[in-house]
């Protein structure tokens, strides 16, 4: 298990693991904001996460998973952004597309042995919907389960890292 590293550590292996598995991407930290940047010619593409946070890491990784292909070929996937101050509709609308790669990242936080929450990415003091909690659990068991192929290459090679670092 990794979680009694540092949060320095723990992102150097889980770079290490996903790179093992996604060649092809490159895999950055220290960003403010985290963001995908597509691949463009002669460049790989680029998914920069928060900080040194790994719970960003792991969750950028799960959107880049569950983006599948023509998504992966747009920056940021090509994925609308409300910042903090949503109407109640803007939020409902960030909890359906947020729910399923939370699932995700949760079946990551699992394998590693790091906390997860979740996120609702708003700082209004309002819970998470029930709704939102039932689709990440809906997902986190899809996951576990029947995951989608990008998913699943995640999921058996950070699995793998574990078993062969940790």
């Amino acid at each position: 298990m990794l979680s009694k590293e540092s949060d320095d550590e723990l992102c150097r292996h889980l770079v290490s693991a996903f790179a093992e598995v996604f060649p092809h991407l490159l895999i950055q930290g220290g960003a403010d904001e985290p963001f995908y940047s597509a691949p463009k010619e002669n460049a790989k593409a680029t998914l920069y996460f928060r900080s040194n946070y790994p719970r960003s890491l792991l969750h950028e990784m799960s959107h880049y998973c569950l983006a599948g292909e023509q998504r992966r070929a747009q920056d940021d996937f090509g994925f609308w952004y409300v910042p903090c101050g949503r109407t109640q509709e803007q939020q409902e609308q960030f909890e359906k597309v947020e729910a399923r790669p939370q699932g995700l990242e949760k079946a990551m936080c699992d394998i590693i042995g790091i906390d997860f929450s979740p996120s609702i990415d708003d700082f209004s003091g309002r819970p998470p919907s029930d709704s939102f909690l039932q689709g990440i659990e809906t997902a986190y068991n899809e996951m576990l389960t029947n995951p989608p192929p990008t998913a699943k290459k995640a999921i058996q090679g950070l699995s793998y890292y574990m078993e062969s670092c940790c």
